[in-house]
């Protein structure tokens, strides 16, 4: 009879979160937009074959794959160890099999083996993986062993901005003030001026912090503010916004989050070459494979990815698991022409995520339709 294998791993083709992934990384995790039900449209999923032949072998299992079961062997230092690892390289890859190597080392401990660092590491793979209320459950379980710290604080702030807690993500904010540098606390201020207030101002107001602690400031607290300044740029309409992408990645050239802002930049600007040098070999990564797909398209070509993305997303949906619907919703608008659609998928976008390119697709999602429905 047929062999089939059906592997565990319910995070299959998720990619990277942008710049919350790079939040519960970069600081303790290296010493140098939930999953959504089906989409409301008719779903008849990939079509799926069947071998008429009963000894056919469907799936081989290779060393790789027998290490699944291998999570239970190690110390529970040695699992703490290789879940950092496994959550590093996930966001210099968006490799997905990486958030599942992760999750398998995390499972691998009992409740009385699990300390802040699992917390913090099972935070971050939750975060990664949209899964924001339970990874604040976690940091409040870190925020009662030990207290609150530079790394959860960031990470607090992080998933209350995108989610659009401006109060909680004050209240981490306020946090930081306490700590030896102010520029993360500056830079997190300026970021809800610009959300809830005058972007324009925050931008001023970032630019003079950053020129009073930058010397000061570790490199990590400078890749952070210029990620930041470059955001309020682009909120503020500010013609250095492309200069302030290109700069940020400069610093942290692995940041896919800052890869794929830099990308839609020029993608708004027109620049179509530099998007598809900017993305390639990043197909992994949803926000810049549809970026690239749309440069390919103006510029007369993108079948392939075009064809290659809709098989994705198809799956996704016949999952019922479209992780990144902001991607996704910009796709069925500038690819497949479809406005009621993309305006659905952005809505339900905009319920857990919040962040400026949030805005601009919920806000061209909108315009497309009216447009269409207007005589």
């Amino acid at each position: 009879m047929s062999t089939v294998c059906n592997l565990p791993e319910k995070i299959a083709r998720r990619c990277v979160h942008r710049r919350a992934i790079f939040l519960s990384v970069l600081f303790a995790l290296s010493s140098a937009t939930f999953c959504s039900s089906l989409w409301a449209a008719s779903l008849d999923g990939p079509q799926i074959s069947q071998p008429s032949d009963n000894d056919a072998i469907v799936y081989r299992i290779t060393s790789s794959s027998a290490a699944i079961n291998s999570a239970t062997n190690g110390t529970p230092q040695q699992h703490l160890d290789a879940a950092k690892q496994a959550l590093i390289s996930f966001r210099n890859t968006a490799n997905p099999r990486d958030l599942g190597d992760a999750e398998r080392e995390l499972a691998a401990l009992t409740d009385d083996q699990r300390n802040t660092d699992f917390y913090f590491y099972r935070a971050s793979l939750r975060q990664s993986l949209h899964l924001f209320d339970e990874a604040l459950d976690d940091l409040d379980t870190i925020s009662v062993m030990q207290g609150d710290n530079l790394e959860s604080l960031m990470m607090r702030f992080t998933i209350s901005f995108v989610t659009g807690k401006y109060q909680a993500a004050e209240q981490a904010c306020e946090a930081l003030k306490h700590r030896d540098n102010n520029l993360y606390a500056a830079s997190c201020a300026q970021q809800l001026q610009a959300a809830t207030g005058d972007p324009s101002t925050a931008y001023r107001d970032l630019k003079h912090a950053m020129a009073e602690f930058g010397v000061l400031s570790d490199r990590r607290a400078l890749i952070w503010a210029s990620g930041t300044l470059a955001d309020i740029a682009e909120r503020a309409g500010r013609d250095d916004t492309l200069t302030l992408w290109q700069l940020a990645l400069q610093l942290n050239r692995d940041d896919l989050y800052t890869r794929a802002r830099l990308a839609a930049a020029l993608l708004a600007h027109g620049d179509y070459a530099q998007v598809l040098s900017v993305t390639e070999d990043y197909m992994a990564v949803d926000a810049l494979a549809v970026s690239r797909a749309i440069a390919q398209k103006q510029l007369g070509d993108g079948d392939a990815l075009i064809t290659t993305l809709r098989e994705r997303f198809d799956e996704a949906r016949w999952r019922g698991e479209i992780l990144h619907k902001r991607a996704y919703a910009q796709f069925l608008l500038d690819i497949e022409q479809q406005p009621a659609a993309a305006l659905a998928m952005a809505e339900m976008n905009w319920t857990h995520q919040r962040e400026w390119p949030d805005v601009i697709i919920l806000a061209r999602a909108r315009d497309a339709m009216n447009n269409k429905v207007t005589p």
